[in-house]
């Protein structure tokens, strides 16, 4: 069976406050600090694109409020082609807590490996703390310091199906982004661009590992 990742949306592909007003209930704007801005909706999906493509088996599961309040069609929609391709479906069960829908969906599946991005850490208890990946600034999302990096880790041990308690905590940071947020004004596509960077070089480790050692004649 294929691995999956539920995957959230607000606060994970873009930052977690989106709202509808009454006058615009089709078109969600982000807000910051409480205030409507014009940052752009699902800008890290390229990232995400990335951070997935050395594994084409993986599958990927909504688990979003976009899908309640979109509808599943158009939630989709709002992936790249590439990620689309991956979708199976979406976590509908009516549930208290996202981990509740996610752990009904999963059974449902017959899911015997899958993790979840998603920053709503409400509900999850201690023994599937292992399965999530979760930012904690709601502005930063998937670009937090960290979060791209434990991703990464987290992909490459589902799919090639090595125990995810052992790598909780992913011991490094990414220095690259580090340094930016160093910085009194930095960037925020600089940001986005080491992330791919290092995402691409952890791409080239990965394959140069697998590799089967050269025999000297």
């Amino acid at each position: 069976m294929n691995p999956v990742l539920y995957l959230d949306f607000d606060g994970i592909l873009h930052p977690a406050d989106v709202r509808v007003t009454p006058e615009e209930p089709l078109r969600p704007k982000v807000y910051v600090h409480g205030n409507p801005t014009d940052e752009p909706l699902f800008r890290y999906v390229s990232l995400l694109e990335l951070l997935l493509s050395p594994y084409p088996d993986l599958r990927i599961v909504l688990a979003t409020s976009w899908v309640r309040a979109f509808g599943y069609e158009t939630a989709l929609k709002r992936l790249s082609p590439a990620l689309q391709e991956r979708v199976i479906g979406a976590a509908t069960f009516p549930a208290p807590t996202r981990f509740g829908a996610i752990d009904i969906d999963s059974k449902e599946r017959g899911l015997t490996r899958w993790i979840a991005l998603d920053d709503d850490q409400h509900g999850w208890p201690d023994e599937h703390r292992h399965q999530l990946v979760a930012p904690t600034n709601p502005v930063l999302a998937l670009v937090e310091p960290g979060v791209a990096a434990k991703l990464a880790t987290m992909l490459d041990a589902l799919c090639n199906g090595s125990p995810l308690e052992a790598i909780t905590h992913v011991a490094r940071s990414n220095p690259a982004v580090d340094r930016f947020f160093a910085l009194p004004n930095f960037a925020e596509s600089e940001v986005l661009r080491a992330l791919e960077e290092e995402a691409r070089v952890e791409e080239v480790i990965r394959k140069t590992r697998a590799r089967p050692p050269k025999t000297i004649q």
